[in-house]
């Protein structure tokens, strides 16, 4: 009787998580039409129409291996819109077929790709993609496939963004895009929060964390298209 409540405590939690996540905190958003918004699209999208999507776009990707935590796995081969992506791991080299991913996180970065190839991005540098065996809940975080860490962005001149000499940030907790948002003073700072504000005002992500939301994100910035939920939040 005992495993049996457990059991049945245990299916509650998960039931109420996606509320808990955003309890109390004060930038998320719930938007008025959310399924006009791009990442809410991509998730609600089934398999077959996100790779038919993908294939009207022209992004450079195969088809990957089945993965039980990846709703539909894709591997990235090459530039999109002209930016490439590539792995800035210290132990880790970029894949030799690409980056595995969910098809629906990959069409959010060819999103981010012609927004920051308009800034003069040449490349995006990442230390993770999908990594672990264990998801939450199907379609969320790194297991699934639907997240992507960013750790530099490189322009076309050469000039490198590093997000955690660069961020400049405010402090846990603080406002980064939007009204009320601290502007950072120095060069480097200010493009590279200018970046992730393009990519906010973009609505391909419904999760974007920087270092003004933990200690755990103070060098680089998460990006989801995370499924399931109906809110938004950077910070």
């Amino acid at each position: 009787m005992r495993s049996l409540a457990f059991l049945a405590v245990l299916a509650l939690a998960t039931l109420i998580a996606p509320a808990s996540l955003h309890a109390g905190n004060p930038m998320v958003v719930f938007p008025p039409r959310p399924e006009r918004l791009r990442a809410l699209r991509y998730h609600a999208e089934a398999s077959e129409q996100c790779l038919a999507e993908l294939g009207v776009r022209g992004a450079p990707f195969t088809r990957g291996p089945k993965v039980p935590t990846i709703d539909t796995p894709v591997r990235l081969t090459g530039p999109l819109r002209g930016v490439v992506f590539e792995m800035h791991h210290p132990t880790v080299a970029h894949p030799k077929d690409g980056p595995l991913m969910d098809c629906r996180l990959l069409l959010a970065l060819d999103d981010l790709a012609l927004v920051v190839a308009d800034r003069g991005v040449a490349r995006v540098r990442f230390n993770s993609v999908h990594r672990g065996r264990w998801v939450q809940r199907r379609g969320w975080r790194h297991a699934a496939g639907v997240a992507i860490d960013v750790v530099e962005i490189v322009r076309k001149d050469g000039e490198v963004l590093n997000v955690l000499r660069d961020f400049e940030g405010h402090g846990i907790g603080s406002r980064t895009c939007g009204e009320g948002a601290p502007e950072p003073q120095k060069p480097k700072a200010l493009a590279l929060r200018e970046l992730v504000c393009a990519i906010d005002e973009l609505g391909s992500f419904n999760l974007i964390l920087t270092p003004h939301y933990d200690r755990r994100h103070k060098d680089h910035l998460h990006l989801e298209v995370r499924r399931g939920i109906d809110w938004f939040l950077t910070q």
